[in-house]
């Protein structure tokens, strides 16, 4: 008896329509159709702007913005079969979108306790939801530079949140008093100077509501002498975490 017609399976297309995904997701009983809101938007992507680059979505709060980044997600990686992550400014947005996506029936992986990254992401089969913090460091689990892990899309829940994170990962705090602030004082001493000697000697003497802000050009011409200092404080507690995700762009 030949059994090869009764075993093999038919493959199923994956939907690439968010919309069509959503009606095709094993959704828990309590949850409804999209809103015309949600569909709009998602109908608006996928029809002119799913190849667009740098897309913000503007919704008041309720209104489901979660929904429609998990089911762009979706589309993306049915489509391509490329890494998606949906980024979160907190761990406390990672825990409520992880919980929108179980009550919607998508598939997603998180970092666990152990920091390894997960091998549903790498093998490009579910969606990656994590915070911004785990992403932007120095010690990045997904890698700097050419040794950088590819992702196809990612999705900001929140941009402005995720954007302070981001600026804050690349800001560096050098502590008053250290060898090393001393150093960078005295390299800049004549610029600061030349804005205001009042200011730059309460600076030196250790005011802090006094502010002087580096001019850009001075900052390009004295670059070398400013990584020549990093480099000998490199291990320095301020410095050892943000040290590999500045060094080649400051």
């Amino acid at each position: 008896m030949d059994f090869k017609k009764r075993l093999s399976v038919e493959k199923v297309e994956a939907k690439t329509d968010p919309i069509e995904i959503y009606q095709r997701l094993d959704r828990k009983s309590e949850t409804g159709p999209l809103r015309p809101a949600q569909e709009d938007i998602l109908k608006n992507w996928n029809s002119n702007k799913k190849t667009e680059k740098d897309i913000i979505l503007k919704l008041h709060t309720g209104q489901g913005k979660t929904l429609i980044g998990l089911l762009i997600l979706q589309s993306r990686l049915n489509e391509h079969k490329e890494k998606c992550i949906y980024v979160c400014p907190d761990k406390y947005l990672v825990k409520q979108t992880c919980e929108q996506a179980d009550r919607f029936g998508i598939k997603y992986c998180i970092i666990g306790a152990n920091g390894e990254i997960p091998e549903e992401f790498l093998n490009s089969e579910k969606i990656l939801i994590t915070n911004a913090q785990k992403i932007f460091n120095g010690k990045t689990k997904f890698g700097l530079a050419n040794k950088s892990i590819q992702v196809s899309t990612i999705i900001l829940d929140d941009s402005h949140a995720c954007i302070d994170v981001i600026k804050s990962a690349y800001t560096l705090h050098i502590k008053k008093g250290t060898d090393l602030y001393s150093r960078i004082i005295g390299i800049f001493s004549e610029d600061l100077k030349s804005q205001g000697e009042g200011s730059f000697l309460e600076i030196s003497d250790g005011d802090y509501n006094t502010l002087l802000q580096i001019p850009y050009w001075t900052w390009i011409d004295k670059k070398s002498l400013i990584l020549a200092e990093l480099v000998k404080h490199k291990d320095d507690t301020d410095l050892k975490f943000i040290w590999p995700l500045i060094k080649d762009r400051l």
